[in-house]
């Protein structure tokens, strides 16, 4: 999972380093939000690797960005104001730190809802 983590957060570094953030407004989005959007984020890279894994011919090269718009209009959040939170939470440590352990327990209760203390798929 902490592979995936670093891999989303290393599409968003170079996405937001790339983004015009002048015309944003100056509040984030809540850290709250952040973190299911983030986690979503998350699930939406998961897919895209599986889903890429065995094509060869490379068919879904920009499906990852349409998950991501799909995403955003789901919680109503622009691409812009995502990115510029995101960035908001970057710059400040201590505040990124809980956004990403909020997001790490988020992950963490997802799959216990998944799996029966004995670790079997629960039905």
């Amino acid at each position: 999972m902490r592979n995936y983590l670093v891999i989303l957060l290393t599409i968003i570094t170079i996405a937001v380093c790339s983004c015009n953030s002048n015309k944003q407004s100056k509040e984030p989005l809540p850290i709250d939000q952040m973190k299911y959007l983030m986690w979503d984020m998350l699930k939406a890279d998961e897919f895209y690797i599986r889903l890429t894994t065995n094509d060869t011919a490379k068919k879904f090269q920009k499906e990852n960005l349409r998950l991501y718009d799909q995403i955003f209009r789901s919680y109503g959040v622009s691409k812009e104001k995502f990115y510029s939170s995101y960035k908001f939470y970057e710059s400040n440590p201590n505040l990124f730190k809980e956004l990403i352990d909020s997001v790490e327990n988020l992950s963490k209760r997802q799959r216990n809802l998944q799996f029966d203390s004995s670790g079997k798929l629960s039905q």
